[in-house]
């Protein structure tokens, strides 16, 4: 041991290139969507959390994952909770791991509670039409980009009003500049609007969803060989990806899939879902353990 203060050994600093002067506020997911968009050896890989647990982010936090998806449309996040695990990925990575929220397409409350805690990421999920993703994205944004309210309870005048940019002591442009749009596409009628969808300014990646799009198509929902329709689909999400420049944001049902999705033009992987991860664990270990009876 050195006997030298932290402040001594340089080694022991987070190097965490994304985070903001704060940590409660968010860290500038455009640009590392941007840079994996130009790079693909920097494609971002992070943690799918559907269960509302502090603790467990903090788990995921200490890994540092460069994201992890907090899926509160279907996930049971109360709004405190909400606030907690947003606070909690990026204090307990030291601002490596940034905050990325799915909320409910009407739900205000949820959107209000994430873009507060600092969220770097908002995933619009149900995106139909152009007109929509705009909509929507006003209420995400501070003026002149949008018309979002500033919460004074995320201020603390002389305290918290440090900016990594000029003249922002309330870091609404930290906001502006940082927080990332993920627009959703999961119907036929989105489908047939990704183009449009994907040209539109200010959205820094898309998002498909396979089961949402499988059954308004009339598909059977299955994990298997992808029916034509669905494989269809998929190549006009990627094809409207590459055309306006936009990268694709999505998840890996296994870890052999991360080739082939960073090949169709995805630059934010989720490689562990957690309530699948840990069921699967659970029932390989069971499975395993009751094997020994037989033997």
């Amino acid at each position: 041991m050195s006997g030298k203060g932290y402040l001594e050994q340089t080694n022991l600093h987070t190097e965490a290139k994304w985070r903001s002067a704060l940590l409660t506020y968010p860290g500038n997911l455009q640009e590392a969507l941007r840079e994996a968009q130009k790079d693909s050896k920097k494609t971002l890989f992070g943690v799918a959390q559907g269960v509302p647990s502090p603790f467990l982010t903090k788990v995921y936090a200490s890994t540092r994952p460069d994201f992890v998806w907090f899926d509160v449309e279907h996930g049971m996040f109360d709004r405190l909770v909400l606030h907690d695990v947003i606070h909690a990925a990026q204090h307990h990575s030291e601002g490596q791991t940034m905050a990325i929220v799915r909320v409910p397409k009407e739900d205000e409350i949820s959107l209000t509670t994430a873009l507060d805690a600092g969220a770097a990421g908002i995933i619009i999920p149900h995106c139909e039409s152009k007109e929509e993703v705009e909509e929507f994205m006003k209420k995400i944004y501070y003026p002149p980009l949008g018309g979002r309210s500033f919460s004074p309870w995320v201020f603390t005048p002389g305290i918290s009003d440090a900016s990594l940019y000029a003249n922002d002591a309330f870091n609404m442009k930290t906001s502006n500049k940082h927080v990332a749009v993920i627009a959703q596409i999961e119907s036929v009628k989105g489908i047939a609007n990704v183009d449009e969808i994907a040209s539109i300014p200010g959205v820094s990646a898309l998002m498909f969803g396979p089961g949402d799009f499988m059954a308004d198509a009339g598909l059977e929902l299955t994990l298997g060989q992808p029916h034509p329709t669905l494989a269809a689909a998929m190549e006009s999400m990627s094809k409207a990806s590459k055309k306006h420049n936009v990268p694709l944001f999505g998840a890996a049902m296994n870890l052999d899939m991360i080739p082939m999705l960073i090949e169709s033009g995805h630059r934010a992987i989720m490689v562990m879902l957690d309530v699948w991860g840990i069921a699967n664990t659970v029932k390989a270990n069971l499975e395993k353990a009751k094997g020994f009876l037989s033997t």
